[in-house]
């Protein structure tokens, strides 16, 4: 259903992969306020948190995407709707290796300046994010609740399902959007910036 595949991957997932990392990288910085740091600190801190927004929307979409429409089959289960546990561990570690990298990379292409960017440019994350969580409360008004079986002949119903991620994304994407907007309108306006060549 994903399309071509690359060593069984399906070739859809790295632009997903970017995009969302990409916001939640974004998000992450707005809500820890790292973006007008020049430290190292958010070098290392700025993964950790981005890693979780991104492993909140494999909460929502995995059960659905898996269990109820088959994109993928978990062969022994799992208790989150068929999709067990090592799921979201490994989508935790491999996303945060990935943003630590990316995270070390700025960090050696250090600016010698901090830009100031207006609040147009930061809410954009997070209008991006709060589509993304609606979704979910939409899927679940137009779904349909019938039986569905995962690979180890377990039976779920789809309204749990639809629902369930409902409220994932109102409680995780949705709060993540919300606080990150509240953030960028709360700031003070950036005054200091380092001239060029400053440390």
């Amino acid at each position: 259903m994903l399309g071509p595949k690359l060593f069984l991957v399906p070739l859809l997932i790295g632009p997903a992969y970017f995009g969302t990392g990409y916001l939640s990288w974004v998000l992450a910085n707005v809500l820890l306020c790292t973006d007008r740091r020049r430290d190292r600190l958010p070098t290392f801190v700025v993964p950790v948190i981005a890693a979780f927004i991104m492993v909140g929307w494999d909460l929502c979409f995995d059960p659905a995407a898996s269990t109820v429409a088959h994109m993928w089959i978990w062969e022994h289960g799992g208790g989150y709707f068929g999709v067990p546990l090592a799921n979201f561990l490994g989508w935790y570690l491999t996303v945060y290796m990935f943003l630590q990298l990316f995270a070390l990379y700025r960090a050696r292409r250090a600016l010698l300046r901090i830009v100031s960017l207006p609040r147009d440019y930061w809410y954009q994350p997070c209008v991006m994010f709060v589509v993304m969580a609606l979704d979910y409360p939409a899927a679940y008004f137009g779904a349909e609740n019938v039986a569905v079986t995962d690979a180890t002949g377990r039976v779920w119903q789809t309204g749990d399902i639809y629902e369930t991620a409902a409220i994932v994304s109102l409680c995780t994407m949705l709060f993540v959007a919300g606080a990150s907007f509240a953030v960028v309108l709360l700031r003070e306006p950036q005054i200091d910036v380092p001239k060029p060549g400053q440390k």
